[in-house]
């Protein structure tokens, strides 16, 4: 790896002209909003704990019943900004598109595409700073990462999907990552989207019944967060013998 010199970190400015751009549309669209038929507007934002999203969703019942259409854009690029920029919160996004949105038809199959059009801007966003600054910042973690996909290579989408299926990984740095270790962006864009499938599931569903949360513990329960646990462990364990199988076949 070469140094990091002038020209990656004049690159490195391209994140925040990016941020600028992105949050400047985000906030005409937010301006931008129609109006009630009485000519008052609601307060929306991003919600930052669980009583603000359910006083959000209350707000806005009325709204989203006048402006279906604008609530499906605005709640769409909100989410998009949020994963394009690892910015935290998607629980309580995916919480909120359950709400508004309902589980089925709608809202868990459009929560999972967003999640993966959102880490695909972030790796696209990630390749455009450069590898020199990506790897000067998490060397160790990338060296690491690069040689499980290269042990995994037979199977690189399924140990992928498992890394995602997995609770404690941090989503925000694979998908920085995934462009220095030799992921293609199509199995990346797949991975997301089949392996944050059971996170968004439970969100959602939770979403859908939102006056009987009380905090996040009554979404990522010991049992579900067990749940994502032994199913990554049994995709992890897939790819093994996989590799164990080819390794022997060449013998």
């Amino acid at each position: 790896m070469t140094g990091v010199g002038r020209r990656d970190y004049l690159r490195l400015l391209l994140v925040p002209l990016a941020f600028t751009a992105a949050s400047l549309l985000l906030f005409c669209l937010f301006v931008n909003r129609p109006a009630l038929k009485g000519g008052t507007t609601p307060d929306l934002h991003f919600p930052k704990s669980l009583k603000d999203l359910q006083e959000l969703v209350s707000t806005s019942a009325t709204y989203k019943q006048e402006h279906w259409y604008y609530v499906l854009l605005l709640f769409s690029s909100a989410y998009i900004y949020k994963q394009t920029f690892a910015i935290p919160g998607s629980a309580l996004l995916n919480l909120l598109g359950g709400a508004l949105l309902g589980c089925w038809p709608l809202g868990f199959p459009l929560c999972c595409l967003l999640t993966a059009v959102g880490a695909s801007n972030c790796f696209l966003l990630s390749r455009l700073v450069g590898a020199n600054i990506i790897q000067h910042k998490f060397p160790e973690k990338i060296r690491w990462l690069q040689e499980k996909v290269h042990e995994n290579e037979h199977q690189l989408f399924l140990f992928l999907v498992s890394l995602r299926v997995f609770p404690m990984t941090p989503n925000w740095l694979l998908n920085v990552m995934a462009p220095y270790v030799d992921v293609p962006l199509p199995l990346f864009f797949l991975s997301v989207l089949c392996g944050l499938l059971p996170y968004n599931l439970l969100c959602v569903q939770a979403g859908e019944m939102l006056s009987d949360i009380h905090s996040l513990d009554d979404v990522f329960t010991p049992k579900t967060l067990l749940g994502l646990i032994t199913l990554a462990l049994v995709m992890f364990s897939l790819s093994y013998f996989a590799r164990k199988s080819k390794t022997k076949r060449r013998e």
